[in-house]
């Protein structure tokens, strides 16, 4: 249950990215995974480039690593990400394979009849439901400083959401995405506008689906001026203050309309 959303606004000269906390952590398969809301943001970036993790704490952290301080390109950030993706899924298959049958994955893969029939029909029910605990998504501006949002799946393929300006990752998605959909958000929207934007789909997110509470934010800019807001910071607040003003002021508009519309009806409603 996580949520990285990114948005691109200001007619494209400015792409939002905001974020939960929670990752999830596991000691094996014979232990129980479970969520954390970490301390520190996963959402991290590379010049004017912002990459955000959904799943797996180790794989993030891991994923990290494989992007040294000198790799700020859009598309090699991408292509770093995805060859850790499928060479990380790869290595876990194969592990698993040798570990279950007791032979090489390559010998088990070109002759699987060599092994006891149960042996192989658990590898090949284990490799149907084997997923990576990984999500991430990419977003920023390219060399040509084009905006640019970028998903990497859990099987290290590449799918971009440039053309439909918002996307979101994580158990949070479909609600975020609800929110982007149902009130019409449109790249023109004014830097401003779109980054309470962007927070309310977060919040929306947050109540069906046990998003993280905590929220970190960072705007890139075209003209490379980034902004970080991170969840402990002032403005952070106020941004949640307005936030709650704005819904109770809809609360009450809303109350208001109701003893309208109930003294209107002639008494047929009550």
């Amino acid at each position: 249950m996580t949520l990285v959303q990114a948005s691109i606004a200001n007619k494209s000269e400015t792409v939002i990215i905001i974020a939960d906390r929670l990752l999830t952590r596991s000691f094996g398969e014979n232990f129980p995974s479970y969520e954390f809301e970490g301390n520190s943001p996963k959402i991290i970036s590379r010049g004017n480039v912002g990459i955000g993790f959904a799943g797996s704490a180790l794989y993030a952290d891991m994923a990290t690593s494989e992007l040294s301080s000198t790799i700020s390109d859009f598309d090699e950030i991408v292509n770093v990400i995805s060859r850790f993706v499928k060479d990380t899924r790869d290595s876990t298959v194969k592990d698993e394979v040798t570990r279950v049958t007791g032979i090489p994955s390559d010998a088990f893969f070109s002759n699987s009849q060599i092994v006891p029939e149960q042996v192989r029909d658990y590898t090949y029910g284990w490799l149907m439901q084997f997923r990576l605990d990984f999500e991430c998504i990419v977003a920023g501006f390219d060399k040509d400083k084009n905006a640019k949002i970028v998903y990497i799946t859990e099987e290290g393929s590449t799918i971009s959401a440039t053309n439909f300006g918002v996307g979101s990752i994580g158990s949070g998605s479909p609600f975020s995405q609800i929110y982007f959909d149902h009130y019409n958000y449109d790249i023109s929207i004014p830097e401003i506008e779109s980054l309470f934007f962007a927070y309310k789909a977060k919040k929306w997110a947050e109540a069906p689906t046990g998003v993280g509470l905590k929220t970190d934010i960072l705007i890139l800019r075209k003209d490379n001026t980034p902004v970080k807001i991170m969840d402990e910071d002032v403005l952070m607040r106020e941004i949640g203050d307005t936030y709650s003003k704005e819904k109770e002021k809809k609360s009450k508009i809303r109350e208001s309309l109701l003893i309208k519309l109930i003294k209107n009806s002639s008494g047929v409603l009550i």
